[in-house]
């Protein structure tokens, strides 16, 4: 067996070797970075990428069965793990269900969390923070206004030991001076803002507290379980999207980690249990007519859409349900979420260079791994996990998926391909 080569960096970017956080292959060499290994496969012919989320960790998961622990404690013992293990925990807030309910997991239980960032493009909000009425896309900017600022206010009176930022990253975004190699401080988002809003290291004192060898957990809330129905039966999976959220450049520092909260091998229960959750609420009688979003293939935006919004309740039991939120972007390259961007930064040298990234990355990839939208390149698709059986649906249906792509299923422990 060939032994396996690994990429650590690229354009000056040094990435965090985790596994943990997902990594791709190419023949026998492995990548972190989702950019960097598809511009080498459309090097070669030999071999094709794949992605990888802890498949062995998973593997030997027993998909099957439900824990019995409520979900809520769980989550108190993934936050008090994560306690444990680091000397400073920095959680990246949005407002949303998926953050909160993270710092609620800490808190509401006594877990002390150091510090809470809010990643906001000041500079870039003229005309572009709308009224809560509006929860397309494009509002995503009044995100702070209705969401995360009542959210810190709550946090400021309630648990005043928790450090509480706001980082505007429009400066770095335009006095950085990167050219196309700004592509890989992403790992799968070609939105303009990811290099600078997910940067650790983009405040002095963030570099001052890496410097003194405290052990860093950078700690993002991801993400929902995916669940779809294929053949009758419950598969929970999950795609490389999500894990794309953070920066992965570190820098020369080795004791900064990045960890999601939800997704990861070191409490594999609480997915188990939130895909239970969702699976015996949509095996309810009064809710077999909600099956079609679950019908695989279901990434659909709509479907994927409607289907967040409902299980919010479900597995996020502190979350108000009602706090705004706009709508999910549809692509990865010209988001709705970067309207403030395209409109504000039109004229500006980062635009420039931004569009530079974005077409060396689309013009030297292989088209298969791109999707368009009325006419124009968009998307780059996204890689999926195995679909980990869960169990059977109680209901037959005669629907039959029209997609012919053979998947990795792991039912009872046992890998099955079709």
């Amino acid at each position: 067996m060939n032994n396996k080569i690994e990429f650590t960096s690229a354009g000056g970017v040094n990435f965090e070797p985790n596994k943990k956080l997902g990594y791709y292959r190419l023949g026998n060499e492995v990548y972190y970075n989702k950019f960097q290994a598809l511009l080498a496969e459309a090097q070669q012919k030999e071999h094709h990428v794949k992605w990888f989320f802890n498949d062995a960790e998973f593997y030997r998961t027993d998909w099957t069965h439900e824990p019995d622990v409520a979900l809520s404690e769980l989550y108190r013992q993934r936050a008090q793990q994560l306690r444990d293990r680091y000397d400073y925990i920095m959680l990246a807030a949005s407002g949303g269900a998926d953050s909160t309910a993270a710092i609620h997991s800490f808190l509401l239980n006594g877990i002390h969390l150091d510090e809470i960032v809010f990643r906001y493009p000041k500079q870039g909000e003229k005309d572009m923070v709308g009224d809560a009425s509006d929860t397309t896309c494009e509002n995503t900017l009044a995100e702070w206004k209705y969401a995360a600022k009542p959210l810190f206010d709550w946090l400021a009176t309630n648990f005043p030991a928790v450090k509480l930022t706001v980082h505007d990253y429009t400066e770095d975004l335009l006095t950085n001076n990167d050219d196309e190699s700004w592509v890989f401080k992403s790992r799968h988002f070609l939105h303009p803002c990811y290099p600078h809003k997910h940067n650790t290291l983009a405040l002095k004192e963030n570099k001052l507290l890496a410097d003194t060898g405290k052990s860093i957990c950078v700690l993002y809330g991801i993400d929902k379980p995916k669940i779809c129905i294929k053949d009758n039966k419950f598969f929970l999976y999950v795609i490389d999207g999500p894990t794309g959220e953070h920066n992965p450049d570190v820098g020369n520092y080795t004791n900064i980690t990045n960890e999601f909260f939800y997704w990861t091998p070191d409490f594999p229960e609480i997915l188990v249990k939130q895909g239970h959750i969702i699976k015996n609420w949509f095996s309810m009688p009064q809710n077999h007519h909600l099956q079609h979003l679950l019908h695989w293939p279901n990434h659909q935006f709509n479907k994927r859409t409607v289907y967040e919004g409902m299980i919010k309740s479900l597995i996020y039991p502190t979350y108000d349900s009602t706090t705004f939120q706009v709508v999910k972007s549809s692509n990865n390259v010209y988001s709705e979420m970067d309207h403030w961007f395209h409109t504000n930064f039109a004229n500006t040298k980062f635009y420039q260079r931004w569009e530079a990234g974005v077409n060396y990355v689309l013009d030297n990839i292989n088209e298969q791994h791109i999707t368009s939208t009325k006419g124009r390149r968009s998307n780059i698709v996204t890689f999926k996990s195995p679909f980990y059986y869960l169990g059977d649906f109680p209901i037959p249906s005669t629907y039959k998926s029209t997609d012919t792509e053979i998947y990795n299923h792991i039912i009872n422990k046992k890998l099955v391909i079709y």
